[in-house]
């Protein structure tokens, strides 16, 4: 008897071994399925229905029209010109924020630089402010009455610029905050890829004569890709879900000259009520990240490189 008792006791105790790891990690599954799973589910299939605006509609009554909402997105020029705008901002301004980044990055990892550490919490404070409340600084800011960019403008000679009210300025005006409030980002991220890179091979390539210029093409960046990857990945794909920034700014306009894909989803499903047809948006806009994201990592993932 006793012996048994202590055999129910063993497969009890490692049991109990075996599901510990699943017990603690239940609240966080849970969260998953509750908030990603099941809503990513539910678009997927809302995207292939057609929500129509009445009392007493449920899910299962909404109408299955199959690929129509999709065909109805590639027919929709004004979310394509959305797409094409989200591209030009993220190949303007990822690229000035990366070029920027990486020059005041590589002056901050200078041994001659004091108080490096008072520089980096400068750079880093439009970070500290939501985008919401970027957006409203700027747009009081770029105020063609009372804005400091346009009393700068006159104080060089020059006439006020109605920033924010002409489809020849607005995005021009969107493209500047995004660089202000995201550059500190990628100064950071490429300013930790320079401290960690150690003073032998750069020391090694000095005696051989290399210029700074060839250590920084070929010593230098090479061993930084992992952290560019990182800056051009995941400012990438922010630029595509850019939303607070257009809505506080401009709201899209003048016209839809600053309309991004998010912020025409936006007014698709929760302004003209085509919840159906914004699900369809969204999963477009999401294989878009993916494509971009598969494209970034495919050119720039770490290689391993060996230092002679």
């Amino acid at each position: 008897m006793v012996g048994t008792s202590m055999i129910k006791a063993g497969r009890g105790s490692r049991f109990r071994k075996k599901g510990e790891p699943y017990f603690f990690m239940a609240p966080t599954m849970i969260w998953l399925l509750v908030f990603i799973v099941y809503p990513l589910i539910f678009a997927f299939v809302m995207a292939f229905k057609k929500f129509v605006l009445k009392r007493g509609l449920g899910f299962f009554d909404m109408p299955w029209i199959g690929f129509k909402n999709f065909q109805t997105a590639f027919a929709d020029e004004y979310f394509l010109k959305s797409l094409w705008i989200t591209v030009i901002i993220i190949l303007i301004a990822v690229t000035i924020e990366f070029i920027i980044g990486m020059l005041v990055a590589n002056l901050l990892s200078k041994k001659y630089i004091k108080w490096d550490f008072l520089w980096v919490v400068l750079i880093l404070s439009p970070m500290m402010l939501p985008l919401i409340a970027s957006g409203n600084l700027w747009r009081m800011l770029f105020d063609v009455r009372w804005g400091a960019v346009n009393a700068l403008v006159m104080f060089l000679g020059g006439t006020p610029i109605d920033f924010l009210g002409t489809t020849k300025w607005a995005l021009f005006a969107v493209i500047v905050v995004e660089i202000w409030q995201c550059t500190p980002f990628v100064i950071i991220t490429l300013l930790a890829g320079f401290r960690s890179i150690p003073d032998e091979p750069k020391e090694a390539a000095l005696v051989d004569g290399a210029t700074k210029w060839q250590i920084f093409r070929h010593v230098l960046f090479p061993m930084m890709s992992g952290q560019v990857l990182i800056v051009l990945l995941i400012r990438s794909m922010d630029v595509i879900k850019t939303f607070d920034i257009v809505y506080a700014l401009t709201f899209g306009g003048p016209g839809q000259s600053t309309t991004v894909a998010t912020f025409y989803i936006y007014r698709q499903a929760f302004t003209q009520f085509k919840l159906g047809y914004g699900s369809a948006l969204s999963w477009i806009v999401f294989i878009l990240v993916y494509l971009v994201s598969f494209i970034i990592i495919s050119v720039v993932r770490p290689r391993e490189t060996s230092v002679v």
